[in-house]
């Protein structure tokens, strides 16, 4: 089989991610359930462990909208469309709203255009408000994040005009299905176990999104996916039990250059597709674990950039294929 079939028949969909993504997210409402039973009796450390696996959980179930984003979470279109509208209008970001930000990102990877790691790719942007922005997105990513790509929306040219529609129908149905929320829990009087079942692990699972993204790019100031993207390859079983339950975003670099991939066909694209990567890996940003790529990009957060524009780089991005040209897939 040549390289060219074997990239080929990795790229083959299937309903594997659908029905993953709903058992995480089954698992979270029962760890709940768990969680407000501990409160309840007065266990309260039960509920804290509940919280960081909860988290740990929520933040796949946002991969999993990721990968709706990409269309790979089922080949069915009508049914990746459904549970990504599902996972979007839980996190406050319209589906439409996130692919297009993301298609910016995957399309002009940390340039002056990539709306998603804005304001950390503009080098007008002052140190102190990019430090505001850091904070916020580390600490409040629940409520921050959402913000991010309503931005990147509003900033957008050429949209179609049939996406815009989408993007204000999707709002609303976010608006509406929180205020049915909101409204059931303030009616009923359960407040305090809407924050212990599901707004205390939702906030870290929005914590801990934003630090595996600057993980994937802050602080790089390359010109290619190579040197805008850190990758993660941990051969430990550890490594891989962690990369396998982040749908294996961690192998960054070759997700960028491949983007039509499903997730659960990266780990075995990954020595293919960074074959030279993987033979100089300093140069590549290629890491033989997560606590070093998180560390490589914490050392990096008292001046937070992303792109090779802070250098006066002008070399253009190596991308994978616009999501926008591969809607028809």
């Amino acid at each position: 089989m040549t390289r060219k079939e074997f990239l080929q028949r990795l790229h083959r969909k299937s309903g594997r991610p659908f029905y993953e993504a709903g058992g995480w997210l089954a698992l979270f409402f029962g760890l709940m359930a768990v969680s407000l039973l501990a409160w309840e009796n007065g266990f309260w450390p039960v509920s804290v462990v509940c919280w960081l696996v909860q988290a740990h959980i929520g933040h796949a179930n946002l991969l999993a909208f990721h990968e709706a984003a990409h269309y790979l979470l089922h080949r069915d279109r009508r049914l990746n469309e459904l549970q990504g509208l599902v996972i979007g209008s839980l996190i406050l970001t319209p589906l439409s709203a996130y692919r297009w930000v993301h298609n910016m990102h995957h399309t002009h990877l940390g340039t002056l255009r990539d709306s998603e790691l804005w304001p950390f790719v503009d080098p007008a942007v002052p140190r102190w408000k990019r430090l505001l922005t850091a904070f916020a997105e580390l600490f409040l990513g629940f409520f921050f994040t959402p913000l991010v790509f309503l931005r990147g929306v509003l900033v957008a040219d050429r949209m179609p005009r049939s996406t815009a529609r989408r993007l204000v129908g999707e709002y609303a149905l976010c608006v509406a299905l929180w205020a049915v929320i909101l409204g059931a829990v303030a009616s009923l009087g359960i407040w305090e176990y809407f924050l212990v079942g599901y707004f205390v692990p939702s906030l870290i699972a929005g914590n801990m999104q934003t630090l595996r993204q600057y993980t994937e790019h802050m602080g790089l100031l390359g010109h290619d996916v190579p040197s805008t993207t850190r990758t993660v390859i941990d051969p430990t079983l550890a490594g891989r039990v962690l990369s396998a339950t982040m749908l294996h975003i961690d192998q960054h670099g070759p997700h960028h250059l491949y983007s039509k991939i499903p997730h659960h066909n990266l780990a075995e694209a990954t020595p293919v597709v960074y074959e030279k990567e993987l033979r100089e890996p300093e140069g590549a940003n290629v890491f033989r674990s997560y606590a070093a790529a998180i560390w490589d990009m914490v050392k990096s957060l008292g001046n937070p950039r992303v792109g090779g524009q802070w250098l006066g780089e002008r070399k253009p991005v190596a991308v994978a294929v616009p999501q926008a040209a591969a809607e028809a897939a």
